[in-house]
């Protein structure tokens, strides 16, 4: 199976998730929740899925070559975040794609970032002809969200927002775990039951890491997570590493605008009335303590030194008074000597 073509440089969107093949198998790496907030219980989550070696074929085609069209072999991937066609588009750009006899009988679901909405494009023999049909994107979703096409029917995608999008094939949401073919055959397995495969959760600004257990997801095969409280807000990197199968594994997944979310601060989505986040009482609490502290110091400095003076003059008067009492005596001898 190809890799999922998820990174689109020059967007400011994220993707809730990243695909990549890592050797034999089909790594989707992102947050449990998404869009991560500061504060809030979240986790590493990780699909593993392992691959087949007849998948790699590709005979699709982007008519029109503006935007990825990824390979498409017998075994149609439907599923997979950008596997049959993804393209990033300027505000009032357009994408297109072609659909071939490879298409036919089947429904192609579609998405867009950030509009976070989903629409569905039907192929077969028994829908309206027509040569081209216009999805318009806009903020509140796709007008049709359903388009019903014949083999051979260009799609143009218009991107009617201010912002730039990104679309492509695939269901809003997480990768499923397995896809089948026409015979109903498991092109894409869930690998489930391990044990060794263990995930490094690193907070980038501040390059605080710590290794974390993964569990199996109940009831989700080949799901694994990790649950953990974000605490700061910025990139994260999930580093897994281990062994599956006898293959070991060392590979790193970064949060950012071409990958997957990263934590937002809480105070994004605070409403009516914005809290301070506990980081930012906890620094304020510190602030406020090392200031006492640092004024206490100064205190006891100033007192000792006050002390200081003190005993000094003490010292002082009592030399003073030394000094009369032999200058006195002093005057006394030479005067009997006189």
């Amino acid at each position: 199976m190809l890799t999922v073509a998820f990174a689109i440089f020059g967007t400011n969107t994220a993707f809730a998730h990243e695909g990549r093949d890592v050797g034999d198998y089909n790594f989707v790496v992102g947050f449990i929740n998404e869009p991560a907030i500061e504060g809030m219980i979240n986790g590493v989550s990780i699909r593993v899925t392992s691959l087949d070696e007849d998948e790699h074929g590709d005979h699709g085609h982007d008519s029109h070559g503006d935007g990825i069209a990824m390979g498409i072999s017998d075994e149609i991937d439907l599923v997979s975040h950008g596997e049959v066609f993804v393209d990033e588009l300027a505000a009032g750009g357009h994408y297109e794609f072609t659909f071939t006899h490879d298409f036919e009988d089947l429904t192609v679901p579609f998405h867009a970032h950030p509009i976070e909405m989903q629409g569905s494009i039907m192929v077969g023999d028994h829908n309206p002809t027509a040569e081209e049909v216009v999805i318009e994107i806009h903020e509140n979703g796709f007008q049709p969200a359903m388009a019903m096409i014949q083999v051979g029917t260009t799609v143009r995608f218009m991107n009617m927002t201010s912002d730039a999008t990104v679309v492509m094939s695939g269901p809003l949401g997480e990768v499923e775990t397995s896809m089948r073919d026409d015979s109903g055959h498991s092109s894409s397995k869930a690998v489930s039951g391990l044990t060794s495969l263990q995930v490094e959760v690193s907070h980038v600004a501040s390059s605080v890491s710590q290794v974390m257990q993964l569990k199996e997801a109940w009831g989700d095969a080949g799901h694994y997570k990790s649950e953990f409280i974000p605490t700061s807000p910025g990139p994260y990197k999930f580093r897994f590493f281990g062994e599956i199968h006898d293959q070991q594994i060392d590979e790193s997944f970064e949060s950012s605008n071409t990958t997957f979310d990263e934590v937002k601060p809480a105070n994004d989505v605070q409403f009516p009335i914005q809290l301070a986040a506990p980081r930012e009482t906890e620094n304020a609490a510190r602030g406020a303590l090392d200031t006492a502290n640092e004024a206490s110091v100064d205190a006891t400095d100033a007192a000792n030194s006050a002390s200081t003076a003190t005993l000094l003059g003490v010292v002082a008067l009592i030399l003073g008074a030394l000094g009369l009492v032999l200058g006195g005596l002093a005057f006394q001898r030479s005067g009997k000597k006189a």
